[in-house]
């Protein structure tokens, strides 16, 4: 199997570390990535408040309109979710790419 993404995979030789290690290290970032998203949505589920327009509509008048500040908070903390995301992603190609690198 082979996984297309825009950046280096390991490559699995005879001079490299052995698969099983690269595996083994792929699959505990993969799970502490897995984790941390977990933790993180656990959290913000949790959170009394979260993003409230109550927080954001005191801000600078002339710099933005009202309720500009609190969709740039919204946006911000949205972009950040994606960004883990991606990075779970990440991580989880490597997994499967070691998982299949005889298979080549």
């Amino acid at each position: 199997m082979t996984v297309n993404v825009n950046y280096p995979l390991p490559t699995v030789h005879w001079n490299g570390t052995p698969q099983e290690t690269l595996l083994k290290d792929a699959e505990k970032l993969s799970n502490a990535v897995d984790q941390a998203y977990n933790i993180v949505l656990q959290a913000m589920s949790d959170c009394e408040v979260g993003v409230h327009g109550r927080d954001y509509y005191v801000q600078d008048p002339s710099r933005m309109a009202a309720g500009d500040a609190l969709k740039q908070a919204q946006d911000e903390r949205g972009k950040h979710i994606q960004n883990l995301i991606a990075f779970r992603q990440y991580a989880l190609e490597h997994v499967m790419h070691l998982q299949h690198s005889n298979d080549q």
